[in-house]
């Protein structure tokens, strides 16, 4: 009669028959498994060569020319003049570019916080099972269908003073719309709106991405102590997304510094009386309307400094609530 060894034994049997024998290689460290992350390596270099090649050409160096061109002064045609800071020392006495920082301060300040609380809502009722939401998840995506370029002239269009459809809903509510891109009072908050909108496909993807990482336990929990709906919302959902959030207020921040050029130029072309004139169409028009290449790039580069500052300034305040946490 046979007996079988105890099954403490054969556990610790068991590893020893997967261990490499003495004197012979380990199967990981073969010339044949390194040939073949040699050959994996270099598949990745080769796809991922041109991309970097794009990026190097066509966003660093002309980074790195604009950072040089700040201390010259040049007109496009002829030969570039070293000016030294002179450019840097006209930024702070310039009037219209401390309008144009107001007027960016503004788009970021009416823009950022709004986009992330309806990104955040929006989110929310593409996550939930609530009738025709199916619609919904359809469309939400439509306005990163269309280029800036598209969407502005559309929104142009919504926007016109007779015939336009915003001011045709506000006629059929006894209301008289203004004379939205041409007033002073309205075209700020009008460009707002409008770089909301195309804004919020993005925020409404990350959110659901960071919604989709909160765990359904907690919810569970929350309803057997009475929590309503609103109560999970606020005292778990949003807590649960704060780094998601903290990403796209660094994001969208950066979006309507920037991305307010396009908008801008097409929509009002900074106009009217400078009201919709951010640093980066001021930017341009110094480099392509007066030719002031060397005053242009000093622009660009205070711009940079900007975002900079604000995605530091994110980072030390987050680091802070760690170290406070």
């Amino acid at each position: 009669m046979s007996t079988s060894p105890p099954l403490g034994a054969q556990a610790d049997a068991e590893p020893l028959a997967v261990r490499p024998a003495k004197g012979r290689p380990d199967p990981a460290r073969t010339p044949g498994r390194r040939r073949a992350r040699r050959v994996d390596a270099l598949t990745a270099g080769f796809f991922m060569t041109p991309a970097l090649l794009g990026f190097a050409v066509f966003v660093i160096l002309p980074a790195l020319g604009g950072l040089v061109l700040a201390f010259f002064d040049w007109d496009l045609f002829g030969t570039p003049e070293f000016v030294g800071l002179e450019h840097i020392q006209r930024l702070f006495t310039d009037p219209v570019m401390w309008q144009s920082l107001g007027v960016t301060a503004a788009f970021v300040l009416l823009g950022v916080i709004p986009t992330i609380a309806i990104g955040f809502v929006l989110a929310v009722v593409v996550n939930s099972n609530l009738p025709g939401v199916g619609v919904f998840r359809v469309l939400y995506f439509s306005p990163m269908v269309a280029s800036a370029a598209v969407a502005a002239v559309i929104w142009v269009n919504l926007y016109r003073y007779r015939g336009g459809l915003i001011n045709q809903v506000l006629g059929w509510l006894g209301i008289t719309g203004p004379n939205w891109l041409s007033d002073p009072v309205w075209a700020r908050p009008a460009l707002v709106i409008m770089m909301i909108w195309s804004a919020l496909p993005l925020v409404i993807i990350l959110y659901l991405a960071g919604l989709q990482r909160v765990p359904e336990d907690i919810y569970s929990a929350a309803a057997l102590d009475g929590a309503g709906k609103w109560r999970m919302l606020w005292s778990m959902t949003w807590p649960n997304v704060r780094s998601t959030t903290v990403l796209i207020a660094v994001l969208q921040a950066v979006s309507f510094i920037s991305g307010s050029f396009e908008i801008a130029l097409i929509m009002t072309n900074g106009g009217p009386l400078g009201t919709t004139q951010s640093l980066a169409l001021y930017s341009y028009k110094m480099a392509f309307s007066q030719r002031d290449i060397g005053y242009a790039s000093a622009l660009s580069l205070f711009q940079l400094v900007l975002i900079l500052l604000i995605v530091l300034g994110v980072r030390v305040l987050v680091q802070l609530r760690k170290e406070r946490g």
